[in-house]
């Protein structure tokens, strides 16, 4: 019997790219479908893909995969920073360095799995950072690209990484402040923003820095121009690393400004586990699944865990508070009924 060839929903990227298990693949039919949803599949051989189109299933073309480029030579790492290997292990979730991605909820006893998409977002942060490059990894909420990006950091040395979060909207000035106070710069910082800005280039300069700007959904075209200009101003490998994180509207900002969409070096985007990775993943998350039934663990997902492993997080801590009041060793269909009705709002006739 042959097996079903995998498959995952993709977005045509610019050029007419399609970014699949840690390679890239063109067609000349992509370029005339740039920002369409696809599904990928395996093809005859592992230097191509069949694509289809996701709604109809109708075969649009075979794309190829396009040659990778040698890696850049690259001097040694400067003190205190760790080298960044283009296939980073990630760390297990009990380390206790500190620097490691937090899982929602604090969920006790999780582990981090190395799922396709955090194989290929720390592949993909590697390539950024040895090129010095700026790249996007985007996608809806509760997929992980926050978790897999902190989890694929954890090569780097942690004063390199600047983190930029903001929870509302920034603008350039807000930008100016979070880098001065993650920069730790002493002084003042200046009142003039061209005063301010030729200090910041002078600071990024001086390391091999890693601009990470998380939540980047938030930022408008001017706050992606900002970071645009601090990253042209450098040279070589003195230029900082740039990584945008965030939701759909970061991609539709980025994509739709062809100064920022060509800088962009490489373009990811998360999306939620398929069925199969489901019954794969899960029971390796958490020791709770591990003896589960494939038929309980995809009938929580079809529930309810949509194949994020945020909505999983918040099942698995109901499921182990419920098992702790009833005194259970093991999750069965009640307890996971009675965990599924905490974890979703049910929806009324009026809001139908």
């Amino acid at each position: 019997m042959t097996p079903t060839p995998a498959k995952a929903l993709r977005t045509i990227g610019p050029y007419g790219h399609i970014h699949w298990q840690g390679r890239s693949y063109g067609a000349a039919f992509a370029h005339a479908r740039i920002g369409e949803r696809i599904t990928v599949e395996h093809g005859a051989h592992s230097e191509q893909i069949e694509v289809r189109d996701p709604a109809t299933g109708h075969h649009l073309g075979t794309a190829h995969a396009l040659p990778t480029p040698p890696p850049p030579a690259h001097p040694a790492p400067a003190s205190g920073a760790a080298s960044m290997t283009t296939t980073p292990t990630p760390a297990p979730a009990d380390d206790d360095s500190g620097q490691g991605p937090d899982f929602y909820l604090d969920l006790p006893d999780a582990r981090i799995v190395a799922t396709e998409a955090l194989l290929e977002a720390s592949e993909n942060i590697a390539d950024t950072i040895n090129a010095r490059a700026m790249s996007c990894i985007y996608g809806d909420a509760g997929l992980g690209k926050t978790f897999s990006v902190r989890a694929a950091l954890k090569e780097v040395a942690a004063d390199l990484v600047l983190l930029l979060q903001f929870r509302s909207r920034p603008t350039p000035r807000d930008i100016r402040r979070e880098l001065f106070d993650v920069l730790h710069l002493e002084g003042k910082a200046p009142a003039h923003p061209s005063e301010f800005d030729q200090l910041l280039k002078r600071a990024l300069v001086r390391r091999p820095y890693i601009i990470v700007c998380d939540e980047a959904q938030q930022f408008s075209r001017e706050c992606f121009e900002f970071v645009r200009h601090l990253y042209d101003t450098g040279k070589g490998k003195t230029r900082p690393a740039v990584l945008f994180v965030g939701g759909e509207e970061c991609y539709k900002t980025l994509y739709n400004e062809p100064a920022l969409a060509s800088r962009i070096y490489i373009w990811q985007e998360f999306t939620p586990m398929e069925p199969e990775e489901v019954a794969k993943n899960i029971p390796l998350f958490h020791p709770v699944w591990a003896n589960a039934s494939p038929e309980l663990i995809n009938f929580i997902d079809l529930e309810a865990g949509g194949g994020t492993f945020r909505m999983w997080s918040k099942i698995t801590h109901h499921v182990l508070e419920g098992m702790r009041r009833r005194g259970l060793s093991e999750v069965d269909e009640t307890l996971a009924r009675w965990a599924l009705r905490r974890s979703r709002p049910i929806r009324r006739d009026d809001d139908r």
